[in-house]
């Protein structure tokens, strides 16, 4: 049976579990785990009996403890080190590894402490310099290895392959297979955890569509292709998208691995070449000089790899009022970025900025969707708590707005090209006690069934006059597009 005819099991795994449990929420980690489960046997999917591997890897720990070689566990995997030059430089060695090429032995229960034996003294007599990894229950990654170079990896390769021996348990078969080896090239992410989330959000795209049945690996690639032309240009749509990514280029880099191999376009060659030209043929890590709104985005986007995005936001505030650069760290020149171009009346300025544009963005899409009441009600909702959820999620500009503007800066938004009377009046409603918002704010939600208390129906009238200014705006702003004054 061929790769293509197994991820068409797969495939036909992963709808059932779709179509028969309609209510069920799945989740990336629902599909990772029946990824690392899948198996296919005389043309027939198999499930992986997650089975104990303790006792292999306590008799890996005793094999290889006083070696040169480094054994130790995480709780969870048991990892075997050999660092060559890099014995004494941990930074060294993971900087090394993390634009390595990842090896997928293929073992079984039956053959796994023979073979993942016989490849560590193979690397220690060979100074192979890589990481490798024993799981803990049994799964089809169950040993995987990560080495340093091109030469390497064939090295490892052609031994294991060598060895001769048949295992009932393959790698899954969205990986580009080498006899009992499959290679990729995944950077500092999990190349299984990336191809989860892609499933899971294109799957839930064709359940949308009510095209669930027809998702194919096809599909998946064009999918993929699209993913990734939205995230260049855009690092909120995957940080929203694919949560946790902490590298741009290695999310891209790795997406296009996989949809070259869906397409049966993969090569060990190319991905060789990938993992060569990893730091020269994507920009996504770096930021345009002379696009200060970049800068601010890239900003916030690699803090937010780092902290949740509250915290991020109130690291933004502290640093308008205080002007202290020192809360925000050097990493990623995020402090060294602020330092040269983000003083803390630009940053302010241009989130502003940012947010104003997706804002009426927002006002333009719930008016599309819904009707002017319900954009009334949710401009209420902002001036009142500094909650979204009145606003449409269409095209996902509701969540980039609350990703890049903190709460207590949506007043500003608010405020743009009102009157100074009535942008007092807004500051008025912000500095409510709690008790008087949340009655207000039931109130908001059901007009039509109470009589409405004075400061409601102020808020609604305030709400009426910030839509009108804002429609007036958006129609300024599409006339002025288009040549009209």
């Amino acid at each position: 049976m061929s790769k293509s005819e197994e991820r068409e099991l797969f495939f036909e795994h992963i709808k059932k579990i779709y179509m028969q449990n309609p209510d069920f929420a799945v989740t990336p980690d629902t599909i990772y785990s029946e990824l690392r489960l899948f198996n296919v046997q005389d043309g027939e999917q198999t499930r992986i009996t997650p089975d104990s591997l303790l006792n292999i890897q306590y008799q890996l720990s005793r094999k290889f403890s006083g070696t040169k070689g480094h054994i130790f566990s995480n709780g969870y995997f048991l990892a075997f080190e050999n660092r060559g030059k890099y014995e004494n430089d941990d930074n060294g060695i993971i900087d090394k590894l993390k634009n390595g090429i990842k090896l997928y032995i293929a073992c079984d229960i039956n053959n796994l402490y023979k073979i993942a034996k016989s490849l560590f003294n193979y690397i220690l007599k060979e100074d192979i310099v890589s990481q490798s990894k024993v799981a803990k229950f049994m799964r089809n990654d169950v040993l995987v290895v990560r080495v340093s170079t091109i030469e390497e990896a064939e090295k490892v390769s052609k031994f294991v392959n060598s060895l001769g021996y048949n295992s009932s348990v393959t790698p899954n078969p969205f990986i580009l297979n080498d006899g009992n080896t499959s290679v990729t090239w995944d950077g500092s992410l999990s190349y299984n955890e990336t191809l989860s989330k892609l499933l899971k959000n294109y799957f839930d795209e064709m359940k949308r569509k009510g095209e669930l049945t027809s998702a194919d690996e096809e599909g998946l690639a064009k999918f993929i292709r699209k993913e990734i032309f939205l995230c260049k240009d855009n690092p909120l749509y995957l940080l929203n998208r694919y949560q946790n990514g902490r590298d741009i280029a290695d999310f891209i880099q790795t997406s296009t691995i996989i949809a070259d191999n869906l397409g049966g376009i993969l090569t060990k060659e190319k991905i060789y070449e990938y993992q060569k030209n990893r730091n020269n043929n994507l920009s996504n890590n770096k930021i345009d000089s002379d696009d200060v709104k970049d800068k601010i985005l890239y900003v916030i986007y690699k803090l937010s790899n780092y902290y949740d995005i509250d915290y991020v936001h109130r690291m933004l505030v502290h640093y308008f009022n205080t002007n202290e650069v020192e809360i925000f760290t050097r990493r990623d020149s995020i402090r060294d970025i602020i330092i040269d171009y983000l003083s803390p009346e630009i940053l302010k300025k241009e989130i502003i900025d940012i947010g104003t544009k997706s804002f009426y963005e927002c006002i333009q899409l719930t008016l599309d969707k819904y009707d002017q009441d319900q954009c009334i009600y949710a401009i209420a909702k902002v001036i009142l708590t500094g909650e979204l959820d009145g606003l449409t999620r269409t095209y996902d500009v509701r969540n980039k707005l609350g990703l890049i503007v903190p709460k207590e800066w949506l007043g500003d938004i608010i405020k743009n090209g009102l009157a100074d009377e009535n942008k007092g009046v807004i500051d008025r409603f912000s500095s409510l006690s709690r008790e008087q918002k949340k009655v207000i704010a039931n109130q908001i939600g059901n007009t039509g069934k109470n009589e409405l208390d004075d400061l409601t129906s102020d808020l609604l009238i305030l709400s009426s006059y910030v839509y009108s200014n804002i429609r007036n705006n958006t129609l300024k702003l599409q006339n002025k597009k288009i040549g009209i004054k």
